[in-house]
């Protein structure tokens, strides 16, 4: 990581601009590949009607068994016992269809757990950083994003601003995380960047891919979310006393339990089909961000990234442990990951640097692993267009601050803490001594 830059090394917007001297060639797609990415989306959209048509099936199937076996409430001859015995073979699997069908109709109507709120920037007070993406959008031929948003995680993400409604234009919102700016280089985040905006250079890929990605996150949240019904079932099974409520639960949660196998092999399937042409995308965005800022930078970038997640996660695990025994936490998350960094053992890393290059992709890998986009971008030998070697914080007018304020809202709305400025602590109050490993 370079040192912060003094107040005269910071570039101005025109110098920032000029530092980019050339232009970049546009990745070309093959007409194979394109075709096959409309194959894929159509797959994609065939499989959510196929759960759409398994729901109608179990609807029909519970209307059915409703009507044929209705003959059981007609008729008391044998006694009580024998009619309480009809009636529970006639209402149980009745209950439990219903509840199926409600189980799986339920997560086409759930909402998205509420996200922390970003921080927007304002163009007026940050015209480096705007010059800067500005640029970089010229060179890969993607549409200027119209909001730029502040988070406080280790990634960087360019996408359609409404979702689904902004599908159709060039309605774009960039999304920063600041612990990436603090522990880039300028010329790696130049990369970073340019990866995230070639996605749009291909306008027509990335909306099929965007439409694929969606439809794998669907999935997803189809399978594995649990709400407040899943947990009230669950502990209606465990608390119940009474015989036919144990019985009417279990064929219930039996129910459910066979719907959400159904859907985790449409999910296996739909990743299966997706996954090769999403990371041919990646590698499409690897491209552009060879292109700019280079070959060098763009393995420096990955190789510092593996880094920086280790250090993101020793630096939560630390900050828990301070604000579980003192209620103290960083009031500069980002400036504390840097230090984390910093503080991982020479060996650690070195060892860790060793492995990335081993690493590969998997079959059914959706990103091409550290190590195949390492060997990429050395058979490519781009020099790039953008050279500048200075900390990636010189893009803000006063980094320091706008971490802080990220920061806030990272502790207070992803992490849910209740905190005040008495709680908050520099850096260097906060980091323990370097641990051997």
């Amino acid at each position: 990581q370079a040192p912060p830059a003094a107040e005269g090394e910071r570039p101005s917007a025109a110098e920032l601009v000029e530092a980019f001297d050339g232009s970049v060639a546009r990745t070309r797609v093959s007409p194979f590949y394109q075709v096959g990415l409309v194959l894929v989306t159509v797959m994609m959209i065939l499989l959510p009607l196929a759960y759409l048509a398994l729901i109608a099936a179990t609807i029909y199937g519970v209307y059915a068994y409703a009507t044929h076996f209705v003959f059981l409430l007609h008729s008391v001859r044998g006694g009580a016992r024998l009619y309480l015995v009809k009636l529970v073979l006639y209402f149980t699997p009745l209950f439990a269809g219903t509840v199926l069908v409600f189980f799986m109709v339920k997560p086409l109507f759930a909402r998205r757990a509420p996200r922390a709120q970003p921080l927007a920037m304002n163009p007026a007070l940050e015209p480096t950083l705007y010059a800067f993406i500005a640029r970089i959008c010229d060179l890969v031929g993607a549409p200027m994003p119209r909001r730029i948003d502040l988070v406080c995680d280790l990634n960087a993400a360019a996408g359609f601003r409404r979702g689904a409604a902004s599908l159709l234009g060039n309605d774009l919102v960039l999304t920063i995380g600041l612990p990436l700016v603090a522990g880039l280089s300028l010329q790696q985040f130049a990369g970073i960047i340019a990866h995230e905006f070639g996605h749009f250079a291909q306008g027509f890929g990335m909306r099929l891919s965007y439409i694929i990605r969606r439809i794998n996150g669907w999935f997803v949240r189809l399978v594995y979310e649990r709400d407040a019904w899943d947990l009230w079932l669950e502990e209606l099974g465990m608390e119940g006393q009474d015989a036919g409520t144990l019985i009417v639960v279990n064929f219930a949660r039996l129910g459910v339990g066979a719907s959400r196998l159904v859907l985790k092999l449409l999910m296996l399937l739909a990743h299966a089909v997706s996954c090769f042409l999403l990371r041919q995308m990646e590698y499409d965005a690897d491209s552009y961000a060879i292109k700019v800022a280079g070959s060098g930078a763009m393995e420096a970038a990955t190789r510092r990234m593996a880094e920086l997640g280790e250090a993101l996660g020793r630096s939560y695990k630390e900050m828990r442990t301070t604000w579980n025994l003192s209620r103290r936490l960083p009031e500069d998350f980002p400036a504390y990951l840097v230090v984390q960094h910093a503080k991982l053992p020479p060996v650690f890393c070195q060892r860790m640097q060793d492995r990335l290059g081993l690493a590969r992709t998997g079959l059914f890998d959706t990103h091409p692993s550290d190590g195949d986009r390492i060997r990429r971008a050395r058979q490519d030998g781009d020099a790039g267009v953008f050279h500048l070697e200075l900390p990636a914080s010189v893009l803000f007018s006063h980094f320091d601050i706008v971490s802080k304020q990220v920061t806030h809202l990272h502790y207070a709305e992803d992490l849910g803490l209740a905190f005040d400025a008495a709680n908050l602590r520099p850096v260097e109050g906060v980091a323990a001594p370097p641990q051997e490993i």
